[in-house]
């Protein structure tokens, strides 16, 4: 599969213009930036009072306080941290699917952007190509060299294998010593339940969580009129299909299956953005982060 990146980056850029893209969660980093540390320092936000003790900064002391109430107390800000993002890329068998181009370039697309915006804001970014298991792991870094190694990686991606979300969080955990911004590009097609665990297994290690959905338009419309045989690009599944017959209840499939995955997201409190691969992916991420940076909520998408 041919792609080429950097012409990508250097023509979708400018659309995208001084984007950034920043955690909503405390993460832990190992430098002074833009994002909550679960830490506590001395930066721009307070946080909270504690007793003075002999060798504290004089220059933090609360005065207002001490008048009032005849006690000395240190006043506490929010250290603010560098961030690490990983971009967990799914590369199963049904991302190979498009009718104009498959998933899988639309996800790469989308993750090549991101590292770079993310690198550009000097934080760090890492990527997971997994299926059934981790296929590959590039741990994060934020040196600009970097980038090359993000998207060399990602021209080599070819789809294959299962999605098996639930499993690949719990080979990720090994990876992850910290608490990290987790970007998870997928069709979510994956077994009942699965992303529900997998959320809350990531939730209740302390990442934040954005999930982009991504999807081919004939996935929620199922244009076709022609009696056909459909193929499980999975698991080599065949069967023959009436369209005219069961495009209503597979609408309705399509509508539920989609409830479920919002619904997933909001329980674990990751941020959902779904996507289809007829819109151009810069415009639509451009669009989110927009979104994302104003309002700090879930934003269904198109």
């Amino acid at each position: 599969m041919q792609r080429s990146l950097w012409q990508f980056l250097k023509e979708s850029l400018v659309k995208l213009g001084r984007a950034e893209l920043t955690a909503r969660k405390a993460v832990e980093g190992t430098l002074t930036g833009r994002h909550k540390s679960p830490f506590r320092g001395f930066s721009v936000e307070f946080a909270e009072h504690r007793p003075y003790f002999p060798g504290d900064d004089p220059r933090y002391l609360d005065w207002k306080a001490f008048a009032k109430l005849d006690k000395l107390f240190v006043r506490q800000f929010e250290q603010e941290t560098n961030m690490k993002c990983y971009l967990l890329l799914d590369a199963s068998g049904s991302m190979g699917y498009g009718s104009n181009g498959s998933k899988l370039d639309y996800a790469v697309k989308l993750a090549a952007l991101i590292a770079y915006i993310v690198l550009r804001q000097g934080d760090s970014i890492g990527l997971v190509v997994f299926s059934e298991k981790i296929k590959k792991f590039i741990p994060a870094r934020r040196s600009s060299s970097h980038l090359q190694v993000i998207l060399e990686t990602l021209n080599l991606v070819e789809p294959d294998g299962q999605t098996r979300l639930r499993r690949v969080t719990e080979e990720l955990s090994a990876f992850l010593k910290r608490r990290s911004l987790l970007v998870i590009l997928s069709d979510l097609l994956d077994e009942d339940g699965a992303l529900s665990r997998a959320l809350s297994y990531l939730q209740k290690r302390g990442h934040d969580i954005l999930v982009l959905q991504i999807l081919d338009p004939d996935e929620l419309n199922l244009p076709f009129s022609l009696s056909s045989i459909f193929v499980d690009m999975e698991e080599s599944f065949r069967l023959p299909v009436d369209p005219e017959v069961l495009r209503l209840t597979y609408k309705e499939r399509v509508d539920l299956f989609l409830g479920e995955c919002r619904k997933a997201c909001g329980q674990s409190g990751a941020h959902y953005f779904r996507l289809t691969t007829n819109i151009e992916p810069a415009m639509a991420l451009g669009l989110y982060l927009s979104w994302r940076s104003k309002q700090g909520g879930r934003f269904n998408g198109y």
